[in-house]
């Protein structure tokens, strides 16, 4: 029995749903979520400090946002692979099943996310998001404006696949553009040593 016939998408959905509850402990006042301690912001509350941000740093806002969603993604890239190794899922095996679902499935509050198209053999994927959180439904920009979320889907993606992986947001709702679609692929070697960002 192949590890995708032993874990059917729905088993592999709760799983990664497992991964999703959130807890609040009332004795210490914190908040946890994918076993990690939480502050949860209001979408504004991001925009404010993006805006500061950029204020203060100016070009260097994408940078910094870009290197703290890579963080982020990779951290969760690896409670993911740690959550699916102990009941036995076999990676590489299921890994494109085990890629949609950790992606779709997972809801960190960022946008719902859709891959569009994933490529193993070109290690290129195309993924579309709605009801991104870092989009400004009050006025538009000239440029894409989800560099937490780019450098998440690089990070979860770089840690899921074991390769680095770099990308760009094609379009973005912040533009104008219908929603936000985000293009990644395997970094190259002439790029490899490259920071995330």
């Amino acid at each position: 029995m192949s590890s995708l016939e032993r874990y059917s998408t729905n088993r592999v959905r709760r799983l990664i749903g497992s991964l999703n509850s959130i807890r609040f402990k009332d004795d210490t006042a914190e908040v946890e979520y994918f076993g990690q301690q939480v502050v949860i912001l209001g979408r504004d509350a991001f925009t404010l400090i993006r805006d500061e941000l950029t204020r203060v740093t100016g070009g260097a806002t994408k940078v910094i946002l870009g290197i703290a969603g890579h963080t982020v993604g990779k951290e969760e890239g690896r409670a993911l692979l740690a959550k699916a190794k102990a009941p036995g899922v076999r990676l590489p095996q299921s890994l494109p099943v085990f890629l949609r679902l950790a992606v779709e499935e997972t809801n960190m509050g960022y946008g719902k996310a859709k891959i569009e198209d994933f490529s193993t053999e070109s290690g290129t994927v195309n993924i579309s998001l709605s009801n991104g959180f870092e989009v400004d439904p009050y006025r538009h920009t000239l440029k894409p404006t989800c560099a937490f979320t780019l450098g998440y889907l690089e990070g979860i993606f770089s840690q899921l696949v074991g390769r680095d992986f770099e990308g760009k947001e094609v379009e973005c709702k912040s533009k104008g553009d219908a929603g936000c679609k985000f293009r990644l692929a395997i970094r190259s070697e002439s790029n490899a040593g490259t920071s995330p960002k």
